[in-house]
């Protein structure tokens, strides 16, 4: 930390020189800092969207959120414990862009051809589409600091996401639970320029990536985005080529909000369930569920399966060596039921380490990439 003084209203504050962009905590004031030569330039596109809500309201969301997703919504505030609760301002470059990709591949016919030329069954295909965003990319180095924002995107085709930026006008207003009023503002529309004040008590984290590492990056995901769409429109792709025109880049603070909750059921399920630490992602305007964790996924109802058929396996055993040999054949039966779920859940929890593994190294690649440019 280095003591500055704000080029706008002239007051000294403790700034990371490192970030790309500083801001005055007395005036607001956004300016650029050049190590080299001392110089500070006024940065004016930077915005900040207003958090309007508070840990009381988010947890209030959340609950309601495990209610909509409970079986039984009256013991949901028993069963479910928000644990913590943390937010933040975290900036964004949103870049605004039309993107036009022509493609060209190959289809299969749905009918067989008696035509016995190579090649006879398929059909040579293409097309074109347009799409316009206000792409966002995270302007931190470390894009997996908040939990939720490294693959925030869920794009409306079936298509796996493996890139960390998203669309602002769609990805930010999902998740809603009431609601929404017509004619009411998007997010970008209730933008406001850059002040403390508008953070509502949320810290505000620094912008430590540049435009030109933004650009790239938003091109990048674009471009992989729209790859994807045209693959799912033919069976082998041959070419796809992608236009890119940028209207305009600005920063702005987005604010998010992180709620750890933890599921402890009252049933019996109480013996065979231990308590894990779940996640949920609740955007800072109107309380929105951009990302959640379930109390109970499908692993671990195989693991609870397995538990369960396992002491029916032993039980249906002793009832055999004391009663009938009958039993033998019931507990060979749940045996193999708890073997095969025992199984499943190592598989699933395998595929989740490794998808893990995946996403980390992704992530990493990248943030070592964002701070070669940066420096």
């Amino acid at each position: 930390m280095h003591e500055l003084t704000c080029p706008a209203c002239g007051s000294p504050s403790q700034q990371n020189i490192r970030d790309h962009i500083l801001m005055c905590p007395f005036c607001s004031a956004s300016f650029r800092f050049d190590l080299e030569t001392g110089r500070k330039e006024t940065f004016g596109d930077h915005f900040i969207i207003p958090n309007t809500l508070d840990p009381a309201r988010v947890k209030e969301q959340v609950l309601e959120w495990l209610k909509r997703l409970h079986h039984k919504p009256g013991v949901a505030d028993k069963e479910f414990v928000v644990l913590d609760i943390r937010g933040a301002s975290v900036p964004f470059w949103i870049v605004s862009l039309e993107v036009h990709t022509v493609w060209k591949g190959q289809v299969q016919r749905q009918k067989k051809t008696t035509d016995s030329r190579l090649g006879s069954d398929f059909l040579t295909e293409s097309g074109n589409f347009r799409r316009t965003y206000r792409w966002a990319v995270n302007a931190r180095s470390n894009v997996c600091e908040n939990w939720g924002l490294a693959r925030l995107h869920e794009p409306k085709e079936a298509i796996d996401v493996v890139w960390d930026g998203f669309p602002l006008d769609s990805t930010y207003s999902r998740g809603r639970i009431t609601p929404e009023a017509q004619g009411e503002k998007t997010a970008y529309d209730r933008r406001e320029f850059f002040e403390f004040k508008y953070s509502n008590g949320l810290p505000i984290l620094g912008c430590q990536i540049g435009e030109e590492e933004a650009l790239r990056r938003a091109k990048n995901h674009v471009e992989r985005y729209h790859y994807d769409i045209a693959l799912m429109h033919t069976d082998y792709l041959l070419d796809c080529r992608h236009e890119l025109d940028i209207a305009g880049v600005q920063l702005m603070h987005l604010p998010f909000w992180e709620a750890t909750y933890a599921y402890r059921p009252t049933s019996f399920l109480r013996h065979f369930h231990r308590p894990v630490e779940k996640h949920v992602l609740v955007e800072g305007i109107n309380g929105g569920i951009l990302k959640g964790e379930l109390g109970i996924i499908h692993r671990d109802k195989v693991q609870i399966n397995s538990v369960v058929t396992g002491v029916a396996a032993v039980l249906f055993f002793l009832m055999g060596a004391v009663w009938s040999p009958i039993f033998f054949l019931v507990s060979l039966f749940f045996g193999a039921v708890s073997g095969m779920s025992a199984y499943i859940a190592m598989v699933k929890l395998e595929e989740r380490k490794n998808l893990n593994k995946h996403v980390m190294k992704d992530q990493a690649s990248a943030s070592l990439k964002a701070k070669e440019s940066y420096s």
